[in-house]
């Protein structure tokens, strides 16, 4: 990247676009990148403060595997940025650690920006070969098999031209014994062929499954804050892309390495028959090679814009099939129909200039191609011409030629093209994995051997952030402290937004505390491990989504080994069992996307079902019952009543006849527990809670 222009508005925000593309370009986290724009810009405003707007600048790059360079330079007089006290400065220091470079060196102030990469081609390879080398036995044999195939395909031209040779001189048992020799070869390179195959072929597929696993195993340890922020598109088409590409990738650059080392045998038989004629050859081959290299470069920067927008179009179309229902009631299919043929368009616009500049370059190639052909055949017919070769001799070169000019540049080109597009899928799949652009959910190692059921917050805060570093982070909650005894029922109460919701995401660790402590029992919930957190409690949301299973399929994840008397138990104490009963295919009725099959009220019933049947000690209801009729929730009611004494609840409710009758109800203001005590206490003395209750009723 080279920019350059004076300090207007334009010449500013055009020099952040260069920027933001070639970080597009690099594989820059999204973060990173926003922290670099911001430096950027903030910079050039403060020294066309001080120095003018018609001052001078450049900005070039340069990089390395680990990080990118970037170094701003402007004439005049020496000048620290720093110095101007910015407090964007400052809080991007502050808050990001990062502090580009400033120099003063020979009339030009210089402020270095350097931007981590998190990838490089010998990790990328490292990665994919942790995968292959578990199949190591079985590829090493494939790799072998390819090889025989290659050496025959060596010696089938040459017993070829023996063929020709013997027919000139009428040797026609000499003819004959070659043939029988091309027989014999052939079934030895068909055989080879087929093992090399089939092994390639099995390999294969035993990576795209061990990828696809760890890869979805990866994406459920990701953050939640980091998946609702990347959206779903991203990590469908890495699962489905970028796995495949992966796994039949050293398959593939073996499998295209040996041909190539094919074309170089054939390339030293041709120096054995003629050096002369051979340098000709490889000086056309090196022309062609040239641009294929150029070209590819080219092509893996643009590759990993497209993908990028790729992955933006297929989040807004997952979006779309989910909120189909929405789109329809809202009337607004033509506004999302406009949205979505943006981002089509970018998609498209994108690929289509990933396509026309490799054109570009082939189209050159292929020039470069055909005039050396001309020239070979033309330096093959002077030869004969003289006497310098026999016809024989020539046809030989001729026919080593065929196979090696446009083909050997063909299969270096699909090479060179393939380790580009396996180093970026590579690079994707490992950034989900192992990487800082994806940051994993983090527990402890404490495994407690008996369930604590009672739940403390000690001088809790917490603040949702944003990815974009220009966004301020939203204070949710404050110093908030509170205790769930166990085996009671604690209502959590209060106007919507806030914090009700980010209570039971703290409590779960779908988020995690920015200061405070969360206590589980006697342990901070930070100490405990997954299983001590996850397996003990369980949630039930306002919106419960259901998988496109069965509802005997749906069930079965939190039970396993659950018994059609269980299920049905089940279902009959949270009044669903005459519902499912009355379906087509009754507990084996699909149930459909996100539950889509369902009523709002069948889905919570089901949910609460799913919530009992995992018989977990802690059971967080976020507005559970809000979709029931008054009957049907007062049988739910007396169900947790029923299970009160050996659980812990705690219950989120805007209907209020759902927590009278719990033993504490705290009452949550601006992140705060404003009051807590009973009901009949509450009405008493706190006004904010008698002011809910009475709007209820």
């Amino acid at each position: 990247m080279r920019y350059s222009g004076t300090l207007t508005d334009t010449d500013i925000g055009a020099a952040v676009a260069s920027f933001s593309h070639f970080a597009g370009q690099k594989g820059i986290e999204d973060r990173d990148r926003i922290v670099t724009e911001l430096f950027m810009e903030e910079i050039l405003l403060i020294y066309r403060e001080k120095l003018g707007e018609d001052k001078a600048f450049t900005i070039t790059s340069s990089g390395s595997s680990e990080s990118i360079r970037l170094k701003l330079e402007i004439g005049g007089e020496l000048l620290d940025p720093y110095s101007a006290q910015s407090e964007i400065l400052k809080g991007l220091e502050n808050k990001h650690g990062i502090k580009p470079e400033w120099t003063y060196i020979s009339g030009r102030n210089q402020v270095v920006f350097t931007v981590p990469v998190y990838h490089s081609t010998l990790k990328n390879l490292r990665f994919a070969w942790s995968y292959v080398s578990r199949y190591k036995k079985m590829f090493f044999f494939a790799v072998i098999c390819q090889w025989v195939n290659i050496a025959t395909s060596i010696v089938v031209p040459i017993l070829a031209a023996r063929v020709i040779v013997a027919y000139t001189a009428s040797a026609f048992e000499q003819a004959i014994f070659a043939a029988l020799a091309i027989f014999a070869v052939n079934i030895v390179a068909n055989t080879s062929l087929y093992l090399c195959n089939t092994r390639y072929n099995m390999v294969y597929g035993s990576i795209l499954s061990d990828i696809e696993n760890d890869l979805a195993k990866a994406s459920l340890k990701i953050k939640n804050t980091c998946i609702e922020d990347k959206g779903g598109g991203l990590f469908i088409q890495r699962l489905t892309v970028d796995t495949d590409i992966l796994a039949t990738g050293f398959n593939t650059i073996v499998d295209q390495m040996s041909q190539i080392f094919n074309y170089v045998g054939i390339l030293v038989a041709m120096f054995v028959l003629s050096p002369a004629v051979s340098a000709v050859v490889f000086a056309i081959l090196a022309c062609q090679i040239a641009l294929e290299l150029i070209r590819t470069r080219r092509m893996f920067e643009d590759d990993r814009i497209y993908r990028n927008s790729r992955e933006r179009l297929s989040g807004f179309i997952s979006e779309m099939i989910h909120g189909i229902t929405d789109v329809k009631t809202l009337n607004s299919e033509e506004a999302f129909c406009s949205k979505l043929q943006q981002r089509i368009d970018d998609s498209n616009k994108n690929h289509m200039h990933l396509l026309i500049r490799g054109w570009k370059y082939k189209l050159v190639r292929w020039g470069v191609g055909d005039l050396g052909r001309l020239a070979f055949t033309c330096l093959l017919a002077v030869l004969i011409w003289t006497g310098y070769f026999a016809p024989a001799i020539a046809l030989v070169l001729y026919n080593y030629y065929q196979q090696l000019g446009t083909p050997a540049v063909l299969i270096l080109g699909q090479l060179l093209e393939f380790l580009k597009s396996f180093d970026l899928s590579t690079e994707r799949i490992n950034a989900i994995i192992s990487t800082p652009e994806f940051p994993k959910e983090r527990f402890g190692n404490v495994h407690p051997d008996r369930v604590c059921r009672n739940i403390r917050f000690n001088n809790v805060s917490f603040a949702y952030e944003f990815s974009d570093p220009r966004i301020k982070p939203v204070k949710v909650i404050r110093n908030m402290s509170f205790e769930v005894p166990a085996g009671s029922m604690v209502a959590l109460v209060g106007k919507s937004g806030c914090g009700k919701t980010t209570v039971f995401k703290l409590i779960s660790k779908l988020i995690e505390t920015k200061s405070g402590t969360i206590f589980l029992g006697d342990d901070d919930i930070n100490t405990l491990d997954k299983d001590s957190i996850r397996g003990n409690i369980a949630v039930v949301s306002q919106n419960p989504y259901f998988f496109h299973m069965t509802i005997r399929e749906n069930l079965s994840i939190v039970k396993p080994e659950l018994t059609d008397t269980e299920m049905r138990e089940i279902c009959k104490k949270v009044c669903m069992h005459e519902d499912i009963e009355a379906m087509p295919n009754q507990y084996d009725s699909l149930v459909g996307e996100g539950g889509v099959n369902l009523s709002g009220g069948q889905r919570q019933r089901l949910a609460i079902a799913r919530c009992l049947l995992s018989d977990s000690p802690i059971i967080l209801l976020d507005e559970a019952t809000s979709a029931l009729d008054n009957v049907t929730q007062m049988k739910i009611q007396e169900t947790l009543n029923n299970i009160r004494a050996d659980k812990t609840i705690l219950v989120i409710a805007h209907r209020f006849s759902t927590v009278v009758g719990a033993d504490k109800i705290m009452v949550m203001e601006n992140g705060r527990i404003l009051d807590e005590g009973t009901h009949d206490v509450l009405m008493e003395r706190c006004p904010s809670y008698r002011e809910l209750y009475e709007g209820e009723n």
